[in-house]
């Protein structure tokens, strides 16, 4: 009864559009009370969840991301898969996907890819006349490839919380990352087909020399997550001190692209500090939840339940995907990962579920968020930037949310696409 009313409590103040901390440090709270725990639970899961060597990584790529966007990197990444790719049957919607698989391995956040690629990708798109609405919606369900593809925040969140090692976490989000990838560029394909107006194509093929340009001037931006990636596989860093090496690369990018400046500089480092504060402060608050439901038991009781109703593996990954799902629409893609994963993670556990495989469902499933009203931030950041309304740019994403149910589905319904990688890249690690 006392995880009910912690969940209760928590739902009602969210749906009073509570901010999520504050709805989640009142929720326990009232629950601590109402159930006789001591109230210094609080502060204690709040330290005790937030502080960890693995969580400095969290700000760290954050920062990374920010600077990126300050020093105008993703413009350089747009212009060159603009040219690989801009002339085929809807190039430019081709582009925005390609570009939030790139970007996704520099900033590891979906709202880093809305704010940072939104508006170049948005302006390119109205000047070649594509659909308004239809390019707010890939540019937003694009985004959601950012948490999957390495580096990611929130499979360092769900690392740090459930134990599993960060850095094959990382590895287990290449391949559903392309997959995601590949879903859109479908849908955008058959919109081409059944619509050819609203997304016209690029008047002609850019020559081997044009495209050899723009890769040569994006290379250095490029190669961004390749050298992180590499750092953390070789183990020459942890995935904590790669973080560092990303935010020292992008300083090192923005003097070679001459596009640094102290104004920058400090704009990016407070937007990060704004960030990273919020994510760790939800990640101790979660802890104290955490920490309540497992005096209670709820973790086994909702498994018990579940499994009582029935013992099929296929069927309760499904409604736990839909749970999911349901949840992103009211919650953060991080806040929902941090209240969800302790609770179902024990019943991922005796289903048999390898727990990498796991964090990629939980992560992607929960950030498919960001694209569905009503708390959809992706919808909110697209719309201010596209001058649309959200409920525009909600129509415009509705046709992509299909393919990433389907994307979603692929990942939980096959393992060997998040756990053949990392078994051959770090086995018996």
């Amino acid at each position: 009864m006392i995880s009910l009313l912690l969940v209760v409590v928590l739902l009602v103040m969210i749906v009073f559009k509570t901010p999520i901390s504050v709805a989640m440090g009142l929720a326990s709270l009232v629950t601590i009370w109402t159930g006789g725990y001591p109230v210094h639970l609080i502060p204690q899961g709040v330290v005790r969840g937030a502080v960890s060597w693995s969580l400095l990584a969290v700000p760290f790529f954050i920062v990374a991301g920010n600077l990126m966007n300050e020093f105008g990197i993703a413009g350089r990444v747009f212009n060159f898969a603009n040219d690989l790719v801009g002339h085929v049957r809807g190039g430019l919607a081709h582009v925005n996907v390609l570009c939030s698989m790139v970007f996704a391995g520099i900033s590891g956040s979906a709202t880093a890819d809305c704010a940072g690629l939104g508006p170049i990708e948005l302006k390119a798109m109205a000047d070649a006349k594509y659909d308004p609405e239809l390019s707010a919606g890939i540019t937003v369900a694009s985004s959601t490839i950012g948490p999957i593809i390495p580096p990611s925040v929130a499979f360092i969140i769900y690392g740090v919380i459930t134990g599993t090692s960060i850095a094959k976490m990382f590895i287990a989000g290449i391949i559903p990352g392309a997959l995601i990838g590949i879903t859109l560029m479908i849908t955008n394909y058959v919109i081409c087909l059944k619509s050819p107006s609203k997304f016209p194509r690029e008047p002609r093929k850019k020559s081997i020399k044009e495209i050899s340009r723009s890769f040569l001037k994006a290379s250095f931006s490029l190669i961004a997550p390749l050298i992180i990636l590499f750092g953390m596989f070789s183990g020459l860093v942890s995935p904590t001190e790669a973080g560092i090496v990303a935010i020292f690369y992008s300083i090192f990018l923005g003097f070679f692209y001459h596009t640094i400046s102290f104004k920058k500089l400090i704009q990016a480092i407070e937007d990060s500090m704004l960030t990273a504060a919020h994510s760790l402060v939800l990640v101790g608050l979660a802890s104290t939840m955490s920490n309540i439901m497992t005096f209670e038991r709820t973790p086994y009781i909702v498994g018990q339940f579940i499994l009582g109703l029935t013992d099929n593996k296929i069927i309760i990954l499904f409604l736990i995907n839909l749970l999911f799902l349901a949840v992103g629409c009211i919650m953060t893609g991080i806040s929902s990962l941090i209240l969800l994963t302790p609770i179902f993670m024990p019943l991922m556990q005796e289903l048999g579920v390898d727990l990498i495989q796991f964090g990629v469902i939980i992560a992607f499933g929960t950030v498919i968020g960001i694209a569905t009203p009503p708390v959809g931030v992706g919808l909110f950041i697209i719309s201010d930037i596209a001058k649309l309304s959200v409920e525009k740019v909600s129509r415009g994403t509705a046709i992509y949310l299909p393919a990433l149910i389907i994307a979603l589905f692929l990942i939980t319904y096959i393992p060997f696409l998040s756990t053949w990688l990392p078994a051959l890249l770090m086995p018996g690690k």
